[in-house]
Formats: C-alpha cells, structure tokens, sequence
C-alpha cells in the first residue's frame, strides 16, 4: 500500500514539474508579444501550482493564440506585431 501511494505521489511530481517547464518554456520563447508582467505571473503560477496551471495556460493562451505574430502576405521580411 505504502509503494502505491509513494508511487502515485512521484507521478504528480513529475507532471508538476513537466507543467512548470513547459509553462516557462512557451512564455520565454514562444510569446513574443506577452507583457512581462504577464510573463512572471504564469512562470510564478506554474512554480506554485504546476500541471493544473499548464492546463488552465494551455485554454486561454496557447489554443486562442492570443500572443501570436500576424505575417503579411506579399511583405518582404516585414513582421507586424
């Protein structure tokens, strides 16, 4: 009995510390456009609460694509942000 629960709580460790590497991740690199008040806020989110925040990240940020660089069609190497 003792393995099973030692095992269960390794299991949340890991995913706890996969959601707080993947959170910090996609902020630092992937949104550009993020403010950087935002940016510690989810990082410092992610450090306290893990996978349920890369859960509640992933919904309103990454599958809304609220941070994302537009690209015009026909500019040459031109971004607008």
């Amino acid at each position: 009995m003792f393995d099973v629960v030692i095992g269960i709580w390794c299991l949340i460790w890991v995913l706890n510390i996969a959601g707080f590497a993947w959170v910090t991740y996609d902020v630092i690199k992937k949104q550009k456009l993020m403010p950087e008040s935002e940016r510690l806020i989810w990082i410092f989110m992610a450090f306290l609460f893990g996978s349920f925040v890369a859960i509640v990240y992933a919904l309103p940020i990454k599958l809304s694509g609220k941070y994302k660089e537009v690209e015009l069609e026909g500019s040459e190497g031109v971004r607008v942000w």
